[in-house]
């Protein structure tokens, strides 16, 4: 599908870029042009770089809505990611593999499959 030179500022504008232009091809990826609307894309599986919400009938809100819901909870839900991260310690490897053969009592390099035929 080509996308009209006249379209492609409005489409940036939701987030695109300009290999994401190579991406539409008229089935599932596509988007439609209205004078007082702007424009929308059609991108039900998330083909392309546009990361706002788009509707069960896989279109993307209109570019004159200025729809930034999903990115406003997302960065939120960031910021607090960091907050909390940034209290805890940073756990090593080497603690991480200890506390796992503390627990279940197996080196790694031990295999599993040899025990079982050992055994019987």
């Amino acid at each position: 599908m080509h996308v009209k030179e006249e379209h492609k500022p409005l489409l940036k504008q939701l987030g695109l870029k300009d290999e994401d232009f190579e991406r539409f091809d008229g089935k599932f990826v596509r988007y439609e042009h209205d004078d007082q609307k702007g424009v929308r894309i059609y991108d039900p599986y998330y083909e392309t770089s546009y990361d706002e919400y788009i509707g069960i009938d896989g279109w993307s809100a209109w570019s004159a809505e200025n729809d930034t819901f999903m990115s406003d909870i997302l960065k939120k839900t960031h910021e607090q990611i960091q907050i909390t991260l940034s209290g805890r310690p940073k756990t090593s490897d080497e603690e991480i593999t200890e506390a796992l053969q503390k627990k279940f009592g197996k080196r790694p390099s031990e295999d599993p499959s040899t025990e079982k035929k050992q055994a019987t």
